[in-house]
């Protein structure tokens, strides 16, 4: 026999001469080991239950390969398409929140603003000469009401109501958002779900992973049928040398006695008798039967190599086998996990309208919200408007004070140069007249013009009507200050 690694592991026959010529003990020995080595039928039986479970098991997987590969592919397209809508919807998200923040950062500045010219009123101190005014105008039985700076004068409960409108407007954007960002997040487990139903591995339509790809069926089927061919080779040649034992002892003196005596029928194979043995009708020469025992010798060596051979080809089919219903487990297993998959997007798919209407729901309520905030935001605008121009005014008003204490002084000085004029002119008259009535009253008669004797006319200057209170009298640093911060205004308004 060849070595059991080689491809030619049979039983041959030699011509080489034998010495001498074994007794039919020896013979019967080969016989029985003969007859053990074919229980390797069972091998050679179970290596045609392999190849044919191989066969059926790559071609049912290559069906299913490709079947999962054609789902795969479908799934990987639909999955796709759901995805740029989620990035849609994502988009359409972060563009509302992007406006949502520009208008708050607006609204900020808005409020800055206003707070800032409140602080502005806070800080500007009513000038001591308008609290005696207000005091002097007020009721004599009422306390009137102490404002110390010009925000006691701004009435803020149209700010807060504002304000409060401005918060609840938010509060609905910033609850639309919630709802939004909750659906997008279902909508991204969902589409997770999908992943994670394929074990984790993303979806490809061009996938190529080593263990999604089918293994060389042509490659594995040569194998399995060059061990199942040479296995049953291998069988065939102890079969053959059973014949060959059985033979020999039929042309060996004393054969077919021995082989009563010593073997019972259950030690040979099925529908092989011990009539099997009986002596030959054709004799054969010496050389012949020299030539015989020669091979017999020779090939019952080799038996047990033969016997181990097809063991390790039939354990060999066995591994390959095992290889084989692996990858057809995985493949099931993974054309399981793309239904599965399908399944869980059909699932998606059908919350998708969902997902869109709350996307929608959010934008719609956003531009209400928004119209609202900056309606709200321009009367905010408006009150800071109103409250600047209250800073502007009041500097004018300390600029038109002064101006008019100080017409009111030039006027009473006027007045008081007048009134001297007045009274000298008084007595010069007086003075004149009592001249001309010494000098040229005794000439005269009293009846020629009553006014002869007549006193000078006296005039009075007096307020035709009262300006409500006298004008008060500010510092002048007050005034100065005001002047200022007029021309830094009109001078920022033409910049």
């Amino acid at each position: 026999m060849a070595s059991p690694t080689s491809s030619h592991h049979k039983l041959a026959a030699s011509t080489t001469a034998s010495l001498h010529t074994p007794g039919p003990d020896v013979l019967i020995s080969h016989l029985l080991a003969s007859k053990r080595s074919l229980n390797s039928i069972t091998n050679v039986q179970r290596a045609t239950t392999i190849l044919a479970t191989a066969r059926a098991a790559l071609e049912s997987t290559t069906v299913l390969n490709a079947r999962a590969t054609y789902l795969q592919r479908s799934l990987a397209s639909q999955l796709k398409l759901l995805r740029s809508v989620q990035f849609e919807l994502e988009e359409a998200a972060n563009h509302t929140q992007l406006e949502f923040t520009g208008v708050l950062k607006d609204l900020g500045v808005a409020h800055r603003r206003l707070e800032e010219t409140l602080e502005a009123l806070e800080h500007t101190k009513i000038a001591e000469g308008f609290k005696r005014s207000l005091a002097a105008s007020g009721d004599a039985g009422a306390a009137p009401e102490v404002k110390i700076n010009l925000r006691d004068f701004v009435d803020e409960k149209p700010i807060e109501a504002l304000n409060k409108g401005i918060k609840s407007c938010i509060d609905e954007v910033q609850a639309a958002k919630r709802v939004m960002d909750g659906s997008i997040q279902v909508f991204e487990d969902d589409l997770q779900a999908v992943n994670n139903a394929l074990g984790e591995r993303t979806v490809s339509s061009s996938s190529t992973r080593s263990d999604l790809q089918q293994p060389n069926i042509s490659q594995i089927l040569k194998s399995l049928e060059t061990h199942a061919r040479e296995m049953a080779e291998s069988l065939e040649s102890l079969v053959k040398h059973f014949d060959l034992c059985v033979t020999a002892i039929k042309h060996t003196e004393g054969g077919s006695a021995a082989v009563a005596q010593t073997v019972s029928a259950s030690d040979l194979p099925e529908g092989v008798g011990i009539e099997a043995f009986e002596a030959p009708t054709q004799p054969i020469t010496e050389d012949e039967k020299q030539e015989m025992i020669q091979v017999l010798e020779n090939d019952a060596a080799e038996v047990d190599e033969v016997v181990i051979e097809i063991q390790d080809r039939n354990a060999e089919m066995e591994s390959q086998l095992e290889q084989i219903l692996l990858w057809k487990e995985k493949k099931e297993a993974r054309y399981e996990d793309v239904l599965a998959a399908f399944k869980l997007l059909d699932e998606a798919s059908s919350r998708l309208p969902s997902y869109i209407g709350r996307s929608a729901t959010y934008g719609t309520k956003w531009n209400e919200e928004k119209a609202k905030i900056e309606e709200a935001m321009a009367g905010l605008e408006g009150l800071q408007g109103v409250y600047e121009n209250f800073l502007g005014a009041y500097d004018r008003l300390i600029v038109e004070v002064a101006r008019r204490r100080t017409v009111k002084n030039h006027m009473e000085k006027v007045v008081k140069e007048a009134e001297v004029r007045l009274a000298k002119l008084y007595e010069e008259d007086a003075d004149n007249r009592e001249t001309f009535r010494l000098e040229q009253g005794d000439f005269l008669p009293v009846d020629i013009w009553p006014g002869i004797v007549s006193p000078p006319p006296k005039f009075v200057i007096s307020r035709e009507d009262d300006d409500g209170g006298s004008v008060p009298e500010l510092p002048r640093k007050l005034v100065d200050e005001a002047l200022k911060r007029l021309r830094a205004a009109e001078a920022q308004r033409y910049s």
